[in-house]
């Protein structure tokens, strides 16, 4: 078996082990707090993800790609700085907007977020995939195993966030464990390293930035319009969507692991188009696999308040579709640099998202989500599509 296939192969297996921990989280949650108390922490993980595009800025793929040019101790202490300082300020900003029950964890857990999304960056960047997979199949199986034992001091959704921040200060120290490259100080200008990180990462985390308010703005039109009540039944489908198109994404991670090697070629995009199908086969399956199941099980699963969940994810499996493959796409455009077409995907996106959140979610509520949602999903992934058959086709 080839590297690659070897790779794609381990870190499906990985994917699948991730899934099922998500799930053992998502119903947790589901069944500790009810609808309620997981339209919280659905709003508090936006939150986080929301600081977490800040501080990947640094420390997400502008890492991976500059280890072309730096060494990891000239990039270890700029990343962590740059964490540290923006989580600071986010949840700063986030406690003045009403977030204080949580403001406070926030801070802690964007903080070491950044941190460990700097290490695996670092092991894509090397190609230590299988390094990669440890750390994606820890962070969920940490908070399973803190989640009970928090709740037995604390029944509130309190124990969630220190599950939260516990899990990830350990995974921190298994990431510093892992890595077998030197981080001590080194003597190199960090004006030259940061203004290295900031110009690649800007331009990718505009584009993540713009694709987070894409997948999530919704979240806050449906919190803000419906309560959290809505806004937990929602997210419970919207997470078992995303749940399979993160499968079928492990596909797209080693891709870009490999082209972060390579040289733009009509082999690489070969193999990229080749990985697309992968994608879209693998995205199917496992779609096909969440509609055989009836409603009443995910009603007896996650609680009579989410008898929706099926409808939700079947509602939304076109979207899905169209983003697991569509990541391939992506994934190839920033390997080798070239992001404004991420970014205009995105801002198209994002504004598609934005005025039809206004129109739809005030008068429909989840089912307006759900359209919401559909919408920017599919034309993000056209955009990415036709751009990539441009690329392929009136380039050569």
């Amino acid at each position: 078996m080839s590297s690659t296939k070897r790779d794609i192969v381990l870190t499906m297996m990985s994917r699948g082990a991730l899934i099922l921990l998500n799930f053992l989280l998502v119903l947790a949650t589901t069944r500790l707090w009810g609808a309620e108390g997981r339209g919280l922490i659905a709003l508090f993980a936006t939150d986080l993800g929301l600081i977490a595009i800040f501080t990947s800025i640094f420390s997400g793929s502008s890492t991976s790609f500059n280890l072309r040019k730096f060494i990891p101790a000239d990039l270890f202490l700029p990343v962590f700085l740059w964490s540290f300082v923006v989580s600071f300020v986010g949840a700063v900003l986030f406690h003045l907007m009403g977030r204080a029950d949580y403001s406070l964890f926030l801070f802690i857990a964007s903080s070491l977020t950044g941190c460990v999304t700097f290490f695996n960056s670092l092991f894509v960047g090397k190609q230590s995939i299988n390094k990669y997979n440890i750390v994606l199949v820890l962070q969920p199986l940490l908070m399973l195993i803190f989640i009970p034992v928090f709740y037995l001091f604390d029944t509130s959704y309190y124990s969630y966030f220190y599950a939260q921040c516990t899990s990830l200060m350990i995974l921190l120290s298994i990431c510093f464990f892992m890595n077998d490259t030197p981080l001590l100080l080194n003597k190199s200008s960090y004006q030259v390293v940061g203004w290295s990180l900031f110009k690649f990462g800007i331009q990718t985390e505009l584009s993540n930035f713009l694709q987070f308010l894409n997948y999530r703005l919704s979240y806050y039109f449906l919190s803000y319009y419906s309560g959290l009540v809505s806004l937990g039944v929602f997210s419970i489908g919207v997470s078992l969507s995303e749940i399979v198109w993160k499968l079928s994404g492990s596909i797209s991670t080693v891709q870009y692991s490999r082209l972060l090697s390579q040289n733009k070629s009509e082999e690489a995009r070969k193999d990229t188009t080749r990985m697309a199908w992968y994608c879209c086969g693998a995205t199917i399956l496992f779609l096909a696999v969440a509609f055989i199941i009836p409603s009443d099980i995910y009603a007896w699963v996650f609680g009579a308040e989410f008898i929706q969940s099926k409808s939700i994810l079947i509602f939304l499996s076109p979207g899905v579709l169209a983003i697991a493959v569509s990541n391939v796409w992506g994934h190839y455009f920033s390997a080798f640099g070239e992001l404004k077409i991420l970014i205009v995907k995105s801002l198209i996106g994002v504004f598609s998202t934005l005025i039809l959140s206004i129109i739809l979610i005030p008068k429909m509520g989840i089912d307006g989500a759900c359209w919401v949602n559909l919408a920017a999903n599919i034309i993000c992934s056209l955009i990415l599509f036709i751009w990539y058959l441009r690329d392929k086709y009136v380039r050569d």
